[in-house]
């Protein structure tokens, strides 16, 4: 049985940030501290799968933890030791698939850091989120006659939303 995780402090972090936000790992990845404003609680996402820039907004649980976080980085939250750039979210998929052959993380066949937005949007489910504010908070854009016409974007829905989310997760027993 395994213990603890294998991963380095850089890679749970994105993984960390990634479950309180929903977003993409590699949104998470290219992450920089000048977009980032921790009294309003949110992350400006200018890179998106989509090519809609974006707020993502963060819970209290987020806010504290960038805080540390500021202490240990400069220019992006989550650089590469070698190179002080952003780490590659490709780098995060070829770690799960590296450490799962020796054993040293759970064997979830074909996990990816990516299945944590999943993780995410059940959740959203299951607390009872509306459908279009869990939506919102993955970043994904709206089809249709919707997508013409409803320009709301439910900012504060996401926040407030998030951080049900968050609590919930606090909440979790990981003894087990």
């Amino acid at each position: 049985m395994v213990t603890g995780s294998a991963y380095t402090a850089t890679i749970k972090n994105v993984l960390r940030m990634t479950l309180w936000t929903g977003c993409r790992a590699g949104e998470v990845c290219g992450m920089a501290w000048e977009d980032v404003d921790l009294d309003k609680g949110t992350i400006y996402l200018r890179e998106t799968k989509t090519d809609v820039e974006r707020y993502a907004q963060l819970s209290s649980q987020a806010i504290d933890f960038l805080k540390v976080l500021r202490l240990s980085t400069d220019k992006y939250l989550f650089p590469s030791q070698a190179t002080k750039l952003p780490i590659q979210q490709k780098y995060l998929t070829e770690n799960a698939w590296r450490l799962r052959k020796p054993g040293s993380m759970l064997d979830i066949p074909r996990w990816t850091p990516h299945d944590l937005r999943r993780t995410v949007r059940t959740g959203l489910s299951r607390l009872q989120c509306p459908n279009e504010v869990a939506e919102a908070i993955l970043g994904h854009t709206k089809g249709g006659i919707e997508g013409v016409y409803n320009l709301y974007q439910y900012d504060a829905e996401c926040k407030e939303w998030l951080q049900v989310w968050a609590n919930y997760m606090d909440g979790l027993d990981t003894s087990q």
